[in-house]
């Protein structure tokens, strides 16, 4: 804001300062002042139809839209007034013409601004008595469903498949009160982005096939996190229900990053989090205390005379510092990192999907070097114990990764499920970590910018972070773990 051109404007009699650029709307909301809108949306054009953001304008002779009016130096706006209440008023009444009583059953019950703003600007009767619209159902794809009836044509999805995703699959079909979105002939819904509409409805008319009737949201715990499906790390917010379960995932606005989208992908990758779960340490396939556990891993860390330190893409960059430095504590510790592989970018006008599938790859290069990759050790070298802090979704071990843990002696595992190597036969140590979803901690995305990021959901009681888990490790052996355990 320092380098654009700044006006003055005066806002319900409150003076204001904002760059010559921006629309009312923006000017207003801003500076936190209340403007009721459904069509505006800032990452999207303007389209001025719902007519909802009416505001007042001195010497203009009637209200004007406040998203498609520029500021000017010296405008002065009237937000609250009896005529610009009246207005919206009128408006709602319109918009409820034809609206079904859908609220019950609706999705969108509990956060929806139609419900909000009738309530505000609402008559407390209606007047109407014809016999309202009915218009289809439909499935637009595969993740979104569209309920005609309570669409109020707003077109934020139309302007999302044409700005942000490119993909131009959605429009507005026929006239007046038989206006409706459909999908162009020979087209779906079903590109990486598709659920984002659902997210810029204003209304209940395009709802999420994932999440209907999964659960009331008023019922559901609300709790920032980030993505970690790929090295942008979208901010996000998740939602999870009274039994602590992951219902779904919605992007989290960051400018910076994200700005408010997310991809598909991104918002169901939270399935895994019930499979196969570590709710205990383990030694040697047995039940064990944590404390035993820790005693064992560090004496055999301790004993061995070619200890290697394997740290994970989805490792925190605190556990990423605990990993090195519990290799400064080993003799002749080294530290290295696995990643999954890398599959190919993805463009599209308004977004950026990361083919580089991990979220931390940044701060694993940035605290290891880049050169410290399993790819990167020879095949001529081998380690008789070897830790590997995984918390790897759905870990596919690489060819070198299976190499190096297969040859070891022992293993000793930090992963939130059972995989091929915390049931292998040179297991000896099983942590129970935790996902990404149920820890405290930090990513460097791919643009360099170190994101933190608190638990959303609880994890088993028994398990830890893996920075923790490595700690205790290092703590024991750096007080003398007994060797030969």
């Amino acid at each position: 804001m320092a380098d654009e051109k700044l006006v003055k404007i005066k806002v319900n009699e409150r003076d204001l300062e904002v760059p010559a650029g921006w629309s009312v709307i923006r000017a207003c909301h801003e500076n936190q002042i209340s403007v009721p809108h459904y069509c505006y949306h800032q990452d999207l054009s303007v389209a001025g139809n719902c007519r909802m953001c009416l505001v007042k304008v001195k010497n203009l002779p009637k209200p004007v839209i406040a998203c498609g009016t520029p500021v000017v130096e010296g405008m002065e706006i009237d937000t609250i007034s009896d005529e610009v209440v009246k207005a919206r008023s009128s408006v709602m009444e319109f918009l409820l013409i034809n609206h079904p009583l859908d609220c019950p059953e609706c999705d969108q019950a509990g956060e929806c601004r139609l419900q909000d703003y009738s309530y505000t600007y609402g008559r407390d009767h209606g007047r109407f008595q014809e016999k309202k619209v009915v218009r289809r159902k439909a499935s637009l794809g595969p993740h979104v469903k569209y309920w005609g009836s309570r669409c109020i044509v707003c077109t934020r999805c139309v302007r999302f498949t044409n700005e942000i995703s490119g993909g131009h699959e959605l429009t507005v079909a026929n006239r007046g009160d038989r206006s409706e979105i459909q999908v162009f002939p020979g087209k779906s819904l079903d590109n990486p982005l598709s659920m984002n509409v659902v997210d810029v409805c204003p209304v209940g008319a395009l709802v999420s096939a994932d999440f209907l009737y999964q659960q009331r949201v008023w019922y559901l715990n609300r709790k920032p996190s980030l993505c970690a499906e790929c090295s942008v790390g979208c901010n996000t917010r998740v939602d999870s229900d009274r039994a602590g379960q992951v219902k779904r995932i919605v992007p989290r606005r960051n400018d910076a990053v994200n700005k408010e989208w997310m991809c598909d992908h991104g918002r169901l990758s939270f399935e895994y989090l019930s499979r196969n779960r570590l709710a205990e340490p383990l030694i040697r396939g047995a039940s064990t205390q944590g404390s035993e556990a820790i005693e064992l891993g560090a004496s055999l860390l301790a004993a061995a005379h070619r200890p290697l330190i394997l740290l994970s893409s989805f490792c925190t960059n605190e556990a990423i510092a605990e990993g090195k430095a519990l290799a400064s504590a080993l003799r002749q510790g080294r530290v290295a990192y696995f990643a999954r592989a890398e599959g190919a970018d993805q463009s599209f006008p308004g977004f950026f999907i990361s083919g580089d599938r991990n979220p931390n790859r940044a701060g694993l290069e940035k605290v290891l070097g880049a050169g410290s990759a399993i790819e990167n050790i020879s095949a001529s070298e081998s380690f008789d114990v070897v830790l590997i802090a995984s918390c790897t979704p759905e870990l596919q071990p690489s060819a070198a990764m299976a190499r190096i843990t297969g040859t070891a002696e022992k293993l000793v595992v930090i992963d939130f499920a059972s995989s091929s190597l915390s049931e292998g036969p040179n297991a000896a140590v099983v942590l129970p970590g935790l996902s990404h979803f149920e820890k405290s901690g930090s990513f460097t995305n791919r643009q360099g910018i170190e994101q933190s990021f608190a638990p959303a959901v609880q994890g088993p009681t028994e398990a830890l972070p893996e920075a923790e888990w490595l700690q205790r490790l290092r703590i024991r052996i750096e007080k003398g773990a007994p060797v030969g355990a």
